[in-house]
């Protein structure tokens, strides 16, 4: 015979939430810390939660232009106190060699950035970590003139571990089996 147990709310003094709204390549992201303790009662011991949340906020993804992103980096690289900055003149030669030749032009955008974590001190209430990251080269991809054999229409980048519907719909991802239908 299985005994069920009510929990009562979240003891009082016990929580802690912090939270941050923030912009990372023009992409507006809540970012949500929550620590809470919740009393067990009838004999059960006390469970502490933990979860973590990070998402866009804005409808849309945003872009932002490369030149800007590398400033960006280099302002942060500087208030930091040092370090070696990007160098634009790096990366003129690598983009160039995918045909991305006016670097004022190329644009990059991050569609999602999506981070859950739910762990709890009783292991059997612990949930799967989920995260999706979807990061695209909004400019057309051209080699160089010696390789006309293919052209890269787009160019991006998606890692994921979640089946949640917004998050994913966001990410405008391609399904293979719909394609193939």
């Amino acid at each position: 015979m299985t005994q069920v147990v009510e929990r009562v709310s979240a003891a009082p003094g016990n929580n802690i939430q912090a939270f941050i709204d923030l912009t990372l390549l023009n992409c507006n992201l809540k970012g949500v810390y929550q620590y809470q303790v919740i009393k067990g009662e009838g004999g059960v011991e006390d469970e502490t939660k933990t979860k973590i949340l990070v998402m866009p906020t804005d409808e849309k993804p945003q872009g932002m232009k490369l030149l800007d992103l590398i400033d960006e980096i280099n302002g942060i690289i500087s208030s930091f106190g040092g370090g070696e900055k990007v160098k634009k003149e790096d990366m003129v030669e690598t983009l160039a060699s995918m045909g991305l030749k006016a670097l004022e032009n190329i644009s990059v955008q991050i569609r999602q950035l999506f981070l859950y974590v739910d762990k709890s001190s009783i292991e059997a209430n612990t949930k799967p970590c989920e995260y999706a990251f979807n990061f695209v080269v909004l400019n057309e991809v051209k080699p160089e003139e010696s390789l006309k054999l293919f052209n890269i229409k787009s160019l991006g980048l998606a890692v994921y571990n979640t089946d949640r519907k917004k998050i994913i719909e966001r990410m405008q991802l391609e399904n293979i089996d719909e394609l193939l239908a």
